[in-house]
């Protein structure tokens, strides 16, 4: 192997190394953060989902096995996490979160979106292929 070809393997190992960081949280499921888990979570994964939930809240509880499916159907290109807004307060005050649900869609740690309330897992589906529709 010549030292050009060694220098393109390394290339390709970086880059497909740097696609696969990505979106490292982007495991199928869907990750229960902190506060302190929040900004690292969004700025670590070029797509994130974030649902702003509360554990009495019936609404959550509709969307919480759609969101369980969607992580999986979207597993390796959009990273998904749940905040309690009770229990973290600090991130329910810095997102402005007034009704749960509410998720806010990441993009490159940009927020790109969001919705309140129950959705249809079709819906929700439709609402993140146009939002990161390079990621399909």
């Amino acid at each position: 192997m010549s030292l050009e070809d060694k220098e393109l393997e390394q290339i390709k190992a970086k880059i497909v190394s740097d696609i696969m960081n990505q979106n490292q949280s982007a495991s199928g499921e869907v990750t229960v953060l902190k506060n302190k888990d929040l900004q690292p979570f969004i700025n670590n994964n070029k797509n994130v989902i974030v649902d702003f939930y509360a554990t009495w809240c019936p609404p959550c509880k509709i969307m919480d096995p759609i969101t369980q499916d969607l992580a999986e159907i979207y597993k390796g290109k959009v990273a998904f996490g749940k905040i309690n807004t009770d229990h973290e307060r600090q991130a329910a005050i810095q997102y402005q979160i007034r009704y749960v649900p509410t998720f806010y869609l990441f993009k490159e740690g940009k927020v790109i979106g969001q919705f309140s309330g129950a959705k249809k897992k079709k819906v929700f589906q439709e609402l993140i292929e146009k939002q990161f529709k390079d990621e399909k």
